[in-house]
């Protein structure tokens, strides 16, 4: 038989519990009864102050109060009934209404809200609070237990004892010591609601003693019958689903449990786990299998729980089923752990699976074990798919995929890899799933573990047979552009030698034309045309030297050079050019102080570049009127570079960096080489050369030179 056991007598008015602040309730039902009673002109409402005092007043002192008041009103009474006196309406509203008083005092007085104080598991170095009611400890070691096992924070409410001496309802919270991730919401029970425990357990008594000795380990067992009947079950276990044994027990039709029929923990089951645990726990009973099963289980709050239960069978002596004992452990956060993790691994699976890369691993020895998604479509097989007796599946797959002039060089690195735990990066060519072969980049490297040991080789292949035929079609564009240039190059070099024998041959031609005029005279001026031919000799000379010097300079030979004075050959190059500037009109102001340091070079290419300064300039006044003026001069530019400028009053420069390249020239006759010539010689001298605006008119192009050794 079941019989109701309670381990608390409290009501569980909600109205009650809602209030919490009892000088409030004495305050509000004062006032109200004191209204009343202004208000009536009756006693009626003297009942709320006595019934608000039995409500302040502590339970100890409430009780003594009580029975203080009961014995006057009982004595009042008697005293009334000696005297004879009679009984009048008023008199007799006044005791009912004090004994009314009494009884609605000591009603409210006694459903006095449990204050719940949260004290949490501070661990308490594994003791239980001090302060905690002796029978209420079993109760706590349980959930503690629970959380231990399940992962999943207890709180279970207890009887602590105040400062005053008096029993107060406080909470318990068990942190389970292995907190993870996953935070799971606390279980709440409390082991004072109502809860029902068999009167006898008849032949269970075994199975009861051993649900009980599973309990102090676990905190929750139960035990039934043979027929499925529940005889015992952790109070805890009761509150926690709102089910006590009564509950547990109700038949829901279609007769024994054994034979199909129902009981009430069927209502506590998820509906599409219930079909299968039942089925399951039939057969046990029938058999004496040992029961495991997982299913959820519906809690007070309204969730279904994952649990996971194992049964086991008692036996008498003659080895018959007496009773059934077993334990049920909250599973839900393994399994939402369980959950996050597949779906982490799932995550990160498909991440793999659909990166742009061919993604593989290896075992610590270099046994493939996984290839990815795409490097499957790539292949064309899995891992396994080329697996060979008597080789190893790397040397297999290897064999299959690596182009044959590629293989050995693939080998090595992986050797050396395998040998040594270097990661190593190659670029080769692999086969694809159609028999091309493509270009790839491949990349290995080890993971390893806490202690530093190889736990696997994890690879990626990179296809980058676009990025090769691209770097392919980059080379042959610059093999098209190298020839391009070396044929701009190669009449850059006609060009200039053309440019620089041009101002000698013009010269030979204007001499051999004054020497005809000198020899056509009457009579022939023999001694003039004498000069002439001298003059016609030097010229071609100049250009034979023109020839030699352009070849040399543009062959990047290095021609011995001589140390010479400044002033001497800027004053050989104005004689030179002061038969064109008076021609032109040119007033040529040549101002080169003596004394200036020697410069090392080679005097043929400098006096070529002063003859095309001289000469640029000359032209740049061309048109001009007057005031046309040539100024040469010269000097030192700090202590290791000597400067000489060319100023003309032209009509100046738009792009003085622009008119050092080649082909690029303002005259309609230009070849544009001339003063790219120039700044190559003076580059290639160790100084530098260029042009800048001169004031008020006119462009100045200045060039410097180092002094000082031969060898510069």
């Amino acid at each position: 038989m079941i019989g109701r056991h309670s381990l608390a007598t409290g009501t569980r008015s909600k109205l009650v519990q809602a209030v919490s602040d009892r000088r409030a309730i004495v305050v509000l039902i004062s006032a109200c009864g004191g209204f009343l009673a202004a208000l009536l002109g009756e006693p009626i409402g003297l009942f709320a102050p006595f019934s608000a005092l039995l409500i302040f007043v502590r339970r100890r002192r409430r009780s003594v109060l009580l029975a203080a008041l009961a014995l006057l009103l009982v004595l009042a009474m008697i005293a009334l009934l000696l005297a004879g006196a009679p009984a009048s309406e008023s008199r007799l509203s006044w005791i009912g209404l004090f004994f009314t008083a009494l009884c609605i005092g000591a009603i409210l007085g006694g459903t006095e809200p449990a204050r719940i104080e949260p004290i949490a598991d501070p661990a308490q170095n594994g003791r239980l609070p001090k302060d905690m009611h002796p029978d209420d400890a079993p109760a706590v070691e349980q959930a503690r237990a629970r959380a231990f096992w399940s992962g999943v924070p207890q709180i279970v409410s207890y009887r602590a004892r105040t400062a005053e001496g008096e029993w107060r309802r406080a909470a318990f919270i068990a942190e389970p010591s292995n907190a993870g991730n996953i935070r799971p919401d606390p279980m709440v029970h409390d082991p004072h609601e109502p809860w029902t425990m068999a009167e006898s357990f008849g032949k269970t008594i075994d199975a009861v003693h051993a649900a009980r000795i599973l309990e102090s380990f676990y905190g929750a067992a139960f035990a039934f019958d043979a027929g499925g009947q529940f005889t015992y079950a952790t109070p805890v276990a009761q509150t926690s689903i709102s089910m006590t044994l009564d509950d547990l027990n109700m038949p829901l039709g279609g007769g024994a449990f054994v034979e199909g029929g129902d009981f009430g923990w069927k209502r506590g089951v998820h509906p599409d786990d219930y079909p299968g645990a039942a089925s399951e726990l039939r057969r046990c009973l029938r058999s004496g299998d040992p029961y495991n099963y997982e299913y959820r289980v519906l809690r007070t709050t309204g969730e279904y729980i994952w649990h996971r239960f194992a049964i086991r069978p008692t036996h008498d002596a003659e080895g018959a089923i007496t009773g059934w004992f077993g334990t049920g452990f909250d599973i839900d956060l393994f399994r939402k752990t369980e959950d996050a993790l597949r779906e982490s691994e799932r995550s990160l699976r498909e991440l793999i699976e659909t990166a742009p890369a061919l993604i593989w691993s290896m075992t610590p020895e270099g046994e493939p074990v996984y290839f990815s998604r795409q490097l499957r479509e790539f292949f064309g097989f899995d891992v396994m798919d080329r697996d060979v007796a008597g080789t190893s599946r790397l040397q297999s797959v290897l064999r299959t995929v690596i182009h044959p002039d590629d293989i050995e060089k693939v080998n090595q690195r992986f050797a050396h890899s395998l040998r040594t735990g270097a990661p190593y990066s190659l670029t080769h060519r692999q086969r694809r799933f159609d028999g091309v072969y493509r270009w790839v980049e491949t990349r290995i490297a080890a993971m390893r573990g806490a202690d530093g040991a190889i736990v696997q080789w994890n690879g990626v292949c990179l296809d980058i047979e676009d990025q090769v035929r691209a770097q392919e079609e980059l080379l042959r564009t610059q093999e098209k552009l190298s020839r391009a240039a070396q044929a701009a190059s190669l009449a850059e070099l006609s060009a200039s030698i053309a440019h620089e024998v041009n101002q000698p041959l013009a010269a030979i031609m204007t001499n051999a034309q004054a020497c005809a005029r000198w020899l056509v005279a009457d009579p022939p001026n023999v001694a003039r045309a004498q000069m002439i031919v001298d003059r016609i000799t030097q010229s071609a000379q100049s250009a034979a030297d023109i020839v030699s010097h352009i070849r040399s300079l543009f062959s990047q030979s290095s021609e011995p050079r001589i140390g010479i004075a400044i002033d001497a050959l800027v004053a050989e190059v104005c004689g030179v050019i002061a038969e064109q500037a008076a021609r032109c009109n040119v007033q040529l102001d040549v101002q080169v102080p003596p004394g200036l340091p020697c410069v090392a070079i080679d005097p043929i290419q400098i006096q070529q570049v002063l003859v095309n300064l001289l000469r640029n300039g000359i032209e740049a006044m061309d048109g001009m009127l007057a005031d046309k003026r040539l100024l040469v001069t010269a000097r030192t530019d700090g202590d290791e570079m000597l400067r000489v400028e060319v100023t003309d009053s032209g009509v100046g420069v738009l792009d003085p960096d622009r008119m050092f390249e080649a082909f690029f020239t303002t005259k309609p006759q230009g070849m544009g080489m001339g003063l790219a010539i120039c700044r190559s010689i003076i580059e290639s001298h160790g100084g530098r050369l260029w042009a800048e605006a001169a004031q008020p008119t006119g462009a100045r192009l200045a060039f410097t030179l180092p002094v000082g050794s031969l060898n510069a």
